[in-house]
């Protein structure tokens, strides 16, 4: 009696969360958009800084800054890193250029929210520009 009611709370819990796919891809464009963050902070400290993050709204994108900028290579080999995130799934619009020593410009803690509701939060901490998720 007791395993089938816990059975039961399982499943009218946890069934849901595997129908649902836009968590997982709130999720997984939360990574993408970190990944994109921390490589363009290796790639600024690696050819001497102004390699810049811009996020506007559903794309985001690694450019060179510059007048015009210059757009960087997508390490994959699929043309220049332009991202448009995936079905409806938004983020907080910002521009973050690293210099040379991988600090962010402007220096200050940004946070950027993703998704529908803000599910999930990159954070780029101040003079580190460290950029994980909270």
């Amino acid at each position: 009696m007791v395993v089938i009611l816990l059975v039961g709370i399982l499943s009218f819990v946890a069934m849901p969360r595997f129908f649902k796919t836009s968590a997982f891809t709130e999720r997984n464009a939360a990574e993408e958009i970190l990944t994109a963050f921390r490589y363009a902070q290796q790639l600024a400290m690696s050819r001497g800084g102004d390699v810049q993050v811009v996020i506007s709204g559903s794309n985001y994108r690694i450019q060179i800054a510059g007048t015009p900028p210059t757009p960087v290579a997508n390490p994959n080999g699929s043309g220049p890193y332009n991202v448009n995130l995936p079905g409806g799934i938004t983020a907080t619009s910002t521009t973050i250029t690293f210099d040379n020593l991988g600090r962010p410009t402007p220096n200050v803690q940004t946070n950027i929210a993703i998704g529908s509701s803000g599910t999930y939060t990159v954070r780029i901490e101040k003079e580190t520009g460290y950029a994980h998720r909270i």
